[in-house]
């Protein structure tokens, strides 16, 4: 394949291209875009070959069940994926299913891609037609898919790789599900019920009951009862959080929610044993119990959705296939029994196979017999394969992309391989919210202070010890954060919409205290700045193939990972082709040669070539053509490729700067293309750095970090940068590398939800002072009600869901406006 000129074509616009109209929605999954003339109707080509699948199909009732737009497809569908795995897990589970003698065979697989009513639908709709499959449960919440099936009558991969033509992508069920949100719901529905008993028996006192009336002290003993099950099955998770915040020296802000239950509950019981019945507050504890519990929910659950959208971290690369050097000198290779070794296990000296689309897990010499192509974009952020003839190294981390497999010789052990640094990299720890613990820690001295004082002087004044403690519990009790523990959840909960609505999703729960800090936003290019695969510069170009050339053109590239051959079977299958079943039979492989291009000879002895034009063809049309194909060295057509820059990337660095935000480039990719990059989005050249290590990368982000660097990357090589910055995003999730160390993630072609994030960010900061600015106000008066004596349990009944109202109220007009 021809990738010699690529970089020509790097970052710069493609020809012709304007907007019109200024953006669309995609047809497919409802995600703005901006228009051009290539591009129209679909946001990318992924999206565009779904449609034609579902239409095609008669799938259509997918779109009517679907609500609102979902994520992108991307290139997901176009990406040879290897399924040995799931091959064993399917023979796993159908000899389990044999020695239990039942025909009813189970699987879980963690599944990806799923947003909406109508992907479930689909998925259902889609086993139903595979023969042998009996039922299929899809948990969209977990990211979780239930196959069963008639044990050795359904072809599950096959199931799986038709899944990833419609844009899902299922793998082992390694996902570490930690639903806190999930373990809450069970305590929610109770507190709830439990707070509806606690106010339905504390209401007639209200009311006018005497304290004589005959059911007087069981109503009393009843809301005591309800109001003990709040704290048993709700405060105590308040109370255990508090506890073991507090042993690693942490202020959360559960403290003053504990301390808050704790005195409320407390003191109503001890007025209960001085028949001071006016001064119970069982339906309040009841009811703060219930509430908090709500925005705890709240502030959890939408970041678990994030989290369970993708697929499972795993980071064991398949096992290697040793060189039998024995059986290969005495010509029984053919006979032999293949012996695996884990990549873990690697040591120099070991002479092993990667088959092609495999990751080179150490760092090897090519024992040939002939050339490689390697991709070494996940590695160096380089674009274009290259050529690596025998007995010159593979670096660590290189991808085969070659349609055979590679035989290499370790030049060094596992342990230190560039890959098993980056794998051993950890995920930053929790981040610590210092402003917000020193806010807690003067707001609970400060209300301790003044409730001590204010009991001290009512003991003073009137020697009755149940009033001064009325007065201390009032207090403490109505200056418990209840506007604040409902409300900063829900901001919470906003923010992370908002952004996901934007294509943004946000995974971490402490993202937002450390992204209003944020002052440098630093980027990757080759897949962040730029789309994860090339683009063809003019896709019409296929329209004007015979079929002839379009069914070779597919055979040529159907299975190929070059880059180029990548990108032509993308735009091949979006304008509707649909690989083998274009053609009968291919009797003839196709063989690539390294550096050249690829070659296959079809059935009438034709020989078809796609590839560099000197190699591939004569006659070449456009000097700008820079792949070429060709049938008997006369060329049918030339195609123009490159890497294309996200539509928005040039405005979304513009909003950057107007915030105020330093933007910075930090890639492994060449010097001349970055700045290229630089140029294009308005940066000063020392505001590109090229040609950097991993390691160079993350000593770069530590040298400008100073709590307020934004990292965004899309391979492996930024995973120590990413450790190393204070928060990281990706637009990477199949990969499953730095989705699962990353912040947040985003969708589409563009990066401009990265201002909306920001954005998001600073809206939620000014809610959250406008929150916190009325809480101290409300809690000004109301100490100062009860410092006077005035303070009851049904005013305090009413005044805490009247603040926490008007608080939700401020959130949701300050965020309506993101």
């Amino acid at each position: 394949m021809n990738s010699g000129r690529l970089h020509e074509q790097v970052d710069a616009p493609a020809e012709g291209r304007v907007a019109v109209g200024g953006g669309t929605v995609c047809k497919h999954c409802g995600s703005h875009f901006v228009v051009s003339p290539e591009r129209d109707s679909f946001c990318c080509a992924g999206c565009e070959y779904v449609h034609r699948l579902i239409t095609g199909q008669k799938l259509d009732r997918f779109y009517d069940l679907r609500r609102g737009s979902s994520a992108p497809v991307r290139a997901v569908v176009f990406q040879p994926r290897d399924y040995r795995w799931l091959d064993g897990l399917v023979r796993m589970a159908e000899v389990e299913a044999a020695k239990s003698g039942t025909e009813e065979t189970r699987l879980d697989l963690d599944l990806q891609g799923v947003s909406c009513v109508g992907c479930v639908w689909l998925i259902e709709k889609l086993f139903r037609e595979h023969p042998g499959g009996r039922s299929v449960l899809v948990n969209a919440t977990l990211g979780r898919v239930s196959l069963s099936w008639t044990r050795g009558a359904c072809d599950v991969t096959g199931f799986a790789r038709e899944l990833q033509q419609f844009g899902y992508l299922v793998g082992p069920a390694s996902k570490q599900i930690k639903r806190e949100s999930g373990g809450l719901i069970l305590r929610l529905g109770l507190c709830a019920a439990f707070a509806m008993n606690a106010m339905l028996f504390s209401l007639p006192p209200y009311l006018g009951m005497e304290a004589d009336f005959p059911f007087a002290r069981l109503f009393v003993f009843l809301s005591f009862l309800f109001a003990s099950a709040s704290v048993a099955v709700g405060g105590t998770y308040f109370f255990g959080r508090s506890w073991r915040a507090l042993r690693r020296g942490v202020v959360h802000i559960d403290l003053p929610i504990s301390l808050g239950l704790i005195v409320a509950y407390a003191g109503s019981i001890f007025a209960w044993s001085q028949r001071a019945e006016g001064f119970l507050y069982f339906d309040f504890v009841a009811t703060f119990t219930f509430l908090m519990l709500v925005g705890r929910w709240t502030q959890l659950a939408a970041v678990e959705r994030n989290r369970n959208r993708l697929l499972g971290l795993n980071q064991d690369l398949p096992p290697v296939d040793l060189i039998d050097d024995d059986a290969e000198d005495s010509g029984a290779a053919g006979h032999r029994a293949v012996t695996s070794k884990p990549a873990s296990a690697l040591v120099s000296g070991d002479r092993f196979t990667i088959g092609p689309g495999q990751v080179v897990p150490v760092t090897a010499s090519l024992l040939g017999p002939g050339a490689a192509s390697v991709g070494m974009d996940w590695i160096s952020g380089e674009s274009e394969a290259r050529a690596v003839a025998p007995g010159q190294l593979v670096e660590s981390g290189a991808i085969n992309l070659g349609g055979q497999a590679i035989r290499l010789e370790a030049m060094e052990n596992w342990g230190t391989s560039l890959l098993a640094r980056l794998f051993a990299v950890k995920p930053p720890s929790e981040w610590r919210n210092r402003t917000m613990e020193r806010i807690i820690r003067t707001y609970l001295t400060l209300v301790v202070f003044v409730a001590v004082v204010g009991g001290v002087a009512w003991q003073w004044t009137t020697g009755d010890i149940t009033v001064t403690l009325q007065v201390v519990v009032s207090v403490l009790v109505v200056s418990c954060p209840c506007a604040i523990g409902v409300t900063l959840p829900l901001i919470d909960e906003l923010a992370v919409a908002r952004s996901r609505h934007a294509g943004v999703f946000v995974r971490s729960d402490d993202l937002w205290g450390r992204l209003q800090r944020v002052r440098k936003v630093i980027f990757d290019k080759t897949g962040t700045l730029t789309l994860e695969s090339l683009v063809l510069r003019d896709p019409k170009v296929l329209a004007g193939l015979t079929p002839a050339a379009r069914s070779a053109l597919g055979v040529l590239v159907e299975t190929s990972r070059h880059p180029v051959a990548v990108c032509l079977r993308e735009a091949l299958m979006a304008s509707g082709w649909v690989g083998r079943e274009d053609r009968r039979a291919v009797r003839h492989a196709v063989s690539e040669v390294i550096g050249q291009g690829l070659e296959w000879t079809d059935e009438a002895g034709l020989r078809w070539r796609l590839g560099r034009p000197a190699w591939a063809g004569t006659g070449v049309g456009s000097e700008r053509v820079d792949t070429v194909l060709g049938c008997d060295g006369v060329t049918i057509s030339g195609f123009r490729t490159g890497e294309e820059v996200r539509d928005d990337a040039v405005e979304a660095v513009e909003g950057l700067k107007r915030r105020g935000l330093d933007v910075f480039i930090l890639s492994g990719d060449r010097r001349e293309k970055v700045s290229a990059m630089a140029t294009r989005l308005g940066l000063p050249a020392e505001a590109a750095q090229a040609e950097m290590t991993p390691e160079g990368k993350a000593e770069w982000v530590k040298e400008m970090d100073r709590g307020n660097t934004l990292m965004i990357g899309d391979g492996a090589n930024d995973v120590m940068a990413f450790a190393a910055a204070a928060c990281r995003g990706t637009p990477a999730i199949d990969r499953g590398l730095l989705e699962h160390r990353s912040d947040f993630y985003f969708l589409g072609r563009g990066i401009g939800g990265i201002v909306k994030l920001i954005d998001a960010a600073a809206a939620r900061r000014r809610a959250t002072i406008e929150v916190i600015a009325f809480a101290i106000s409300y809690n000004a008066i109301v100490v100062g009600v009860s410092l006077a004596g005035w303070m009851s349990p049904l005013l305090a009944a009413i005044l805490m869901p009247a603040s926490a109202l008007v608080t939700l109220a401020m959130a949701a007009w300050r965020m309506r406006r993101v």
